[in-house]
């Protein structure tokens, strides 16, 4: 999950939505966002997408693009795609499937600058993805937690123990 009762997305805020897939994490904060980005590389969802979203149409836009550490036809740094809009409260989701890495060296700009801000980002994908970026957003000034529990991702086909992950971090900064 990746909202609880101390991490929530609040009226108002601005929802980068990052490996938007079918959209259900957006859409449950749709009436309360003044704005959403959703970027979702895979083309098969981009119809469903607009569907879904189309009585929002005017404050969800749709980008089927990779977020990555590269800007081109198919890719984009966050930090070349989103202004800082210090003062408007914004909410990061990003879950990517193992390139969480690349999407945060692509976004050092935006992780420095951008005040107030909430990342929620999966720590599941690969090994030593919690520790990581653990250290990556506490060296931009973030507070981290870690969701509760452990969970084992068996796609990872270099796994060594400890086989079980937690799955995300919440990090917040003001």
């Amino acid at each position: 999950r990746y909202l609880t009762d101390n991490f929530g997305f609040d009226e108002g805020e601005i929802l980068v939505d990052v490996g938007a897939a079918e959209g259900n994490f957006a859409l449950s904060v749709v009436e309360k966002a003044s704005r959403i980005i959703l970027f979702e590389a895979d083309k098969e969802w981009i119809e469903p997408l607009n569907a879904t979203f189309e009585p929002w149409k005017d404050k969800v836009e749709i980008v089927n693009k990779y977020v990555s550490n590269i800007s081109d036809s198919t890719n984009t740094k966050l930090d070349d795609f989103l202004k800082i809009e210090n003062g408007r409260e914004t909410f990061v989701k990003i879950d990517v499937e193992g390139a969480e890495s690349r999407l945060l060296d692509g976004c050092k700009n935006f992780l420095a600058k951008q005040k107030p801000l909430k990342v929620a980002i999966c720590t599941y994908h690969k090994q030593n993805d919690e520790k990581e970026f653990t250290s990556i957003l506490n060296n931009y000034g973030f507070r981290t937690a870690h969701s509760d529990g452990y969970m084992l991702f068996y796609y990872d086909k270099q796994m060594i123990a400890p086989y079980f992950r937690r799955g995300l971090i919440r990090a917040e900064k003001n």
